[in-house]
């Protein structure tokens, strides 16, 4: 198991324990200085707000950790640069992620643990690199990948 899926269980144990302890919880970081975009979601509780990410510099990072309960949790991410790097984490009862990416380089990582698991990757450019992992009783996703 690599460093980067041990950070990941980390997170989403703490994350867990957290949420028993509060109703909901958020964690945002955003910074960007036109050329690039780096934006940090960590949502954890009932009733998660979707996450809607859209960023246009030249080289674009987001990252998203949801765990929710029972309930929906959604991500929707949009990525327009020459470097696109997307990485979602989630857990719940349906999880649901949405990425496009424009742009010479572009990569992503979805891990999606629930009851249905949902992902959709739309990515143009030249280099493309889409990773998919669905634990959960009904799992869908799609990859599209198109070079320039």
């Amino acid at each position: 198991m690599s460093k980067i899926m041990y950070a990941r269980v980390a997170a989403a144990l703490l994350a867990a324990v957290v949420s028993q302890e509060a109703s909901a919880g958020s964690f945002q970081v955003e910074r960007s200085n036109g050329r690039v975009s780096v934006e940090t979601i960590i949502e954890f509780g009932n009733n998660l707000q979707p996450v809607v990410i859209n960023e246009h510099s030249q080289v674009n990072i987001a990252r998203v950790i949801e765990i929710g309960g029972a309930g929906p949790v959604d991500a929707s991410i949009t990525q327009t640069g020459t470097r696109n790097i997307v990485d979602v984490f989630q857990v719940g009862g349906t999880t649901n992620a949405l990425i496009g990416q424009s742009g010479v380089s572009n990569t992503a990582n979805v891990t999606q643990l629930g009851n249905s698991t949902n992902s959709l990757l739309l990515q143009i450019g030249t280099m493309n690199s889409g990773g998919i992992t669905q634990f959960g009783r009904s799992n869908s996703s799609a990859i599209f990948q198109f070079g320039r």
